[in-house]
């Protein structure tokens, strides 16, 4: 079947055939409807659309392209797991970028590694240039599709008078504005137009019509741009070039490419025959490095002031941890000092770490140990100061509560953590992709983040405080998200009653208006918690 489609010579129209009854899913899912289980089933319909249609495009498979789809699908289907509305704004911008990422590795015309910074260009290639261009394809087809039958005089015949007609449009406004004014009854006649096309326009199968015939378009030119890729004329006359018979030639002295022609004349044979000075073409160095001797000098100067930084104010930066706050210093004033060391500092040395282990020339034996000395010491000093700023947030947390913002910055740090960590693996082994591990990483740190479930361990942790302190926040708890409402519900009816007050208050908040509530808007939390809800105002 799907070869079939590959091979027709109807490919195209097939294609957008099924680009339109894609939108027509699209339109049902969405128009009009809260993001449910909706957005996971449009997302695996999607990846379905494109693997049919560009399938020839495809390269083959590898594990991170499994990983890659495992991340778009379960970020996707946090709409119909989760409530929280932070990270739900987060993945509605997060997946459709990762989904673009990953189709343009998989079928772009330009074969980029994934881990390049190029695919991000050629995913917006794909995206705008490649896909607009052939929205003139839809136009073609239809054309195509439509004369079918006609001949070749009576196509002419149409064309002709369309000409008339978009000829006649000037001359028409310039008349109907001075018979108008001449004319009193003609113009009320006219004024009446406006009246039925807004009432066309508040028809309610219109506005889908509309979101069904542009969304086709939008899904056909995107994925036919993957078939049928455009290419620049800077690139036609690259590859002119290398047809035209250059060869490479490499110069092991300095790493330098030279390109020079193919067939030169032999050694000692003379020719009478002018020839053409051959086009120079420019030289291609390697990769840019930084002199091994200037990075560690800098490296010497930066460890000297952390190590002094650490040192000088050890019991400073740990002292808080027993409970001892250096002099004049609040809770807030400590806790927001450390942030300031956390942001600034780990943000510098993150990027003298990559600089270093990335774009520095390879030098001796002795040469490499001192440089892995001075970037462990200098990953060392970062640690010590991530662990600060940890204590710090700890502290601040023990005495005003659990926040959205706070549980943020606790998984930020713990992913500073890891980062570090990754680091000075890389210092010890230096084959360690460090890019790929980084960005491997950041991809499984956000997918957890959305999965730990942030506003129920946030209930958690301030009904654990409330049981030690006695204070408690019953307002910002009531303002959690569906995913707490289970746990509160039963804090607030064996321990903390006055919260039972604040959560009805918000009930209508929850309900949402359930009752015009479509199956594609389901959201398991949100059912979850109007159960509970239902429960309490009975308790």
């Amino acid at each position: 079947m799907i070869d079939k489609i590959m091979a027709s010579p109807h490919r195209a129209l097939i294609t957008l055939l099924s680009a339109w009854i894609l939108a027509i899913i699209h339109q049902y899912l969405f128009y009009g409807n809260d993001l449910g289980v909706s957005y996971p089933i449009f997302v695996i319909l999607l990846y379905v659309f494109m693997y049919l249609f560009a399938r020839d495009r495809i390269r083959s498979f590898k594990l991170i392209d499994a990983f890659v789809a495992g991340v778009v699908l379960l970020l996707s289907l946090t709409f119909f797991l989760y409530d929280n509305e932070l990270l739900r704004v987060l993945n509605f911008l997060v997946v459709p970028g990762l989904i673009i990422l990953h189709m343009t590795y998989l079928m772009g015309r330009k074969q980029k590694q994934w881990w390049e910074i190029g695919l991000i260009g050629t995913a917006i290639d794909h995206l705008l240039p490649q896909a607009i261009r052939h929205w003139g394809t839809v136009g073609a087809l239809a054309v195509r599709a439509g004369g079918r039958g006609i001949g070749k005089s009576q196509k002419t015949v149409v064309f002709k008078v369309l000409i008339g007609l978009v000829a006649s449009l000037p001359i028409l406004i310039v008349v109907i504005t001075l018979l108008s004014s001449a004319d009193g009854v003609f113009d009320q006649y006219l004024s009446g137009f406006p009246e039925w096309l807004n009432q066309l326009t508040l028809t309610p199968g219109l506005p889908r019509i509309i979101w069904m015939f542009i969304g086709g378009i939008l899904l056909f030119g995107y994925v036919w741009g993957f078939v049928q890729p455009m290419q620049y004329e800077a690139e036609k006359r690259e590859n002119a070039h290398w047809k035209s018979g250059a060869a490479t030639t490499l110069d092991k002295r300095d790493h330098t490419y030279i390109y020079s022609p193919v067939d030169p004349l032999p050694k000692g044979q003379v020719t009478n025959k002018i020839t053409p000075e051959p086009e120079r073409t420019p030289v291609l160095r390697g990769p840019f490095r930084l002199d091994p001797i200037i990075v560690g000098t800098m490296l010497i100067v930066i460890n000297c002031v952390y190590v002094m930084f650490v040192l000088v104010q050890f019991s400073y930066l740990f002292g808080a941890g027993e409970g001892h706050l250096p002099v004049d210093l609040s809770y807030a004033e400590y806790t927001r000092s450390g942030f300031a060391e956390l942001i600034l500092v780990t943000g510098i040395n993150f990027f003298i770490l990559i600089v270093a282990l990335q774009f520095t020339r390879p030098s001796g034996k002795v040469g490499m140990i001192v440089h892995q000395a001075l970037l462990l010491i200098l990953v060392s000093c970062s640690a010590i100061m991530l662990y600060s700023a940890f204590m710090r947030l700890n502290l601040y947390e023990q005495a005003y509560g659990y926040t959205y913002i706070r549980f943020l910055v606790h998984a930020f740090m713990i992913f500073l953590a890891l980062l570090l960590l990754i680091a000075g693996l890389r210092i010890r082994y230096t084959s360690i992709p460090l890019i790929r591990w980084y960005i491997v990483l950041a991809l499984t740190a956000y997918v957890a983040v959305n999965y730990v479930g942030m506003d129920r361990r946030i209930a958690e942790l301030n009904i654990e405080r409330y049981r030690q302190t006695g204070n408690i926040d019953a307002s910002y708890l009531a303002g959690l998200s569906a995913d707490a409402t289970p746990l509160l519900r039963e804090f607030a009816l064996k321990e903390y009653p006055d919260l039972k007050r604040e959560m009805l208050e918000r009930q209508a908040y929850l309900e949402r208006d359930t009752s015009n509530r479509s199956w594609p808007s389901y959201n398991v939390a949100i059912h979850r918690a109007e159960l509970e809800m239902s429960k309490l105002r009975t308790e």
